[in-house]
This record gives structure tokens, sequence and C-alpha cells, in this order.
């Protein structure tokens, strides 16, 4: 697959959506309003650090049905619906406003392509006995690394 093949991958890009959904980069991160403002009737005051829960809001029910599976599907459905709906702020796999992260456009067609290339010679399963625990640190990551299976497609 080529940069002019991603119009045709709606799929591709549905489970990289997907993927940073319920694994978000960043688990969190923190913010300093540069004056006092409130927000939701809350006062937040000038060079306090406010936490944005990334991962939380991306498992929140009201705005993702079945938060916790795996389902690519939902960025698909009703013609992307699900993401012209959430509210500003509801996926944030890369931040946003002027601090969002510089690469994500790259970053976002790399994981395209790479997963398109990928898939089509090779199927990746989780080795057995392999437990899969989240280490929410500032980047997250697997707790216990992630041993796979590669499979080869080809006969």
């Amino acid at each position: 697959p080529t940069l002019a093949d991603l119009p045709k991958l709606p799929y591709t890009d549905a489970i990289i959506k997907e993927i940073l959904r319920l694994y978000p980069a960043a688990y969190i991160t923190a913010r300093e309003p540069i004056e006092d403002v409130v927000i939701g009737g809350h006062t937040l005051k000038a060079r306090h650090a406010v936490l944005v829960p990334i991962f939380a809001l991306h498992h929140d029910p009201r705005y993702y049905d079945q938060p916790e599976a795996f389902r690519p599907d939902r960025w698909l459905e009703n013609g992307g619906a699900l993401e012209k709906s959430l509210p500003k702020g509801a996926y944030l796999p890369f931040g946003m406003g002027p601090r969002v992260c510089i690469g994500n456009m790259f970053a976002s067609m790399e994981a395209r392509l790479l997963l398109a290339t990928i898939a089509q010679h090779w199927q990746f399963r989780l080795a057995p006995d392999q437990r899969v625990e989240i280490d929410p640190l500032v980047t997250l990551c697997p707790k216990y690394g992630m041993k796979m299976e590669a499979v080869s497609r080809e006969l």
C-alpha cells in the first residue's frame, strides 16, 4: 500500500482509531490554565496543574458503546457518525489545541500503511499464557511486554 491507497482503506483507518481509543499513547496529561477559569461550575486556578485523563475519556460509556470492547466498526457505522458526534475532547489520541502532537498526521498515515502492509503477510496472535496488563505511566505501555506469535498468511 502507498499514500494513494489510504482513501481505499477505511477499515484500516478504523482499526488504528480503535487501537488509539483503547490504548492511547498518553495515559494522562497535565495542563496549567494561564488565568483563573470556570469549567462546568468548577474554578480552575491559574498555574495549578489540571490532569486530563485521556485513558478514562476514551473508555467513558457516555461516549462509547461497549467502551472496553475492541470494535473498529464503531468508527464506520452510520457513515462515521460517531466521530462527528463526539464532544470536543472525548477522543484525544494526539492531544488537541495548540499542544496537539506535531507528528499526528504522519503517525496516523504511517500506522495505517504499516498495518495494511504487514497484515497482507502476517497474522499476530497473543502468545499462550501471555498476560496483558497496562502500565499507566505518562506513556501507556504493556506492563509485562507483549509476546506475540507471528503466523505467515502465505501458503
